[in-house]
């Protein structure tokens, strides 16, 4: 009775010992999730909002496929100032937005008296290769500038003719007058005239940056080349710390089971050990096992990834022989008299 009070008391320690483990571990992995979502938001550019007059951006990441190799955003905005008269619903002039779009518009004019819709870009993915699995890194970019469009009324007015300019003074008697300096003072005035409409082209924005994708961890920071009109934006994918240890530790269960049956069959063949029929059954759903486990890991690529050569290709193919094995040696083996 003594014995078994303590072998009980031992038991007990043991699995409280347990659960604390597992509590501990559960709160980790809470803790590296939330830490995870404070990354998905960050804001870009506030050099715009210094501007009464600017547009509001809000960029907003709605999906990255690593094995097509692109990402798709949509782009909300919030005009303010003296861009919309009614407090953010319509527009008091026509405002053009320039992006580099990989595929699609990459020029879109919102129309004065109407709203700014949102609008969906796709960018490029480069730097990084979806076979490196678990393991990938990817990087995208997206650049944005919004410019001020003159409308119907303003074009008809700039196109009409000019007003007539004053007579020219006469020349003195045996001079000939100087044709040439009307076209001279036209010729000063043009560049100060565009460098006047190209000032007020420009609308400042401000961006802020939104980014929720399960299973990848996203980082976005502005480039070197933003300023208050051209916003610039470096983003940075690359698989959540939970999708690399779920990764692993399948490589490690494949690794460990492959090991095991490789230590049974080792012992069936050098050793003599018995040979159960239940046993070629179970090698051989293992062998399709492998496969689920394989394609359940999250965002996993066709097979060729990384992670198929450190395990799963291993795997198989030393499960397949040691069943093989096995199979041969029932096959071949005197029967026991």
């Amino acid at each position: 009775m003594e014995i078994s009070k303590k072998l009980s008391g031992k038991n007990v320690a043991i699995a409280a010992g347990l659960i604390v483990l597992f509590v501990v571990a559960f709160v980790l992995v809470l803790r590296a999730y939330r830490q995870e979502g404070e990354r998905r938001a960050a804001v870009i550019s506030e050099s715009g909002e210094r501007d009464p007059s600017h547009v509001e951006v809000f960029v907003k990441l709605v999906s990255v496929d690593p094995i097509k190799g692109d990402a798709s955003a949509r782009l909300d905005f919030v005009p303010h100032g003296d861009l919309t008269p009614d407090n953010g619903n319509t527009l008091s002039r026509d405002i053009k937005l320039l992006v580099n779009s990989a595929t699609g518009k990459q020029e879109h004019v919102f129309e004065k008296s109407k709203r700014m819709n949102p609008v969906d870009v796709t960018m490029n993915l480069y730097d990084g290769t979806v076979t490196d699995y678990p393991f990938d890194h990817h990087k995208a970019y997206l650049e944005m500038y919004l410019e001020g469009v003159r409308g119907k009324d303003e074009k008809s007015k700039a196109g009409a003719a000019p007003p007539a300019a004053p007579a020219p003074t006469p020349a003195p008697q045996g001079e000939e007058d100087d044709e040439e300096g009307p076209q001279r003072q036209h010729a000063q005035a043009a560049p100060q005239a565009e460098a006047a409409a190209e000032e007020e082209a420009s609308i400042p924005i401000g961006v802020d940056f939104f980014g929720s994708i399960p299973g990848l961890n996203i980082k976005a920071e502005k480039t070197s080349q933003t300023d208050e009109d051209l916003v610039g934006i470096d983003m940075e994918f690359e698989r959540a710390s939970t999708v690399k240890f779920f990764s692993i530790f399948v490589m490690v269960v494949m690794w460990g089971v492959t090991i095991v049956v490789l230590l049974m069959t080792f012992s069936i063949v050098m050793r003599g050990r018995k040979i159960e029929v239940g046993m070629f059954s179970f090698l051989a759903a293992l062998l399709f096992a492998f496969v689920t486990v394989r394609n359940a890991q999250p965002g996993s690529p066709p097979i060729g990834s990384y992670s198929d050569y450190l395990s799963f290709f291993w795997a198989e193919i030393i499960i397949a022989l040691c069943l093989l094995s096995i199979v041969a040696v029932w096959v071949y083996r005197p029967a026991a008299k």
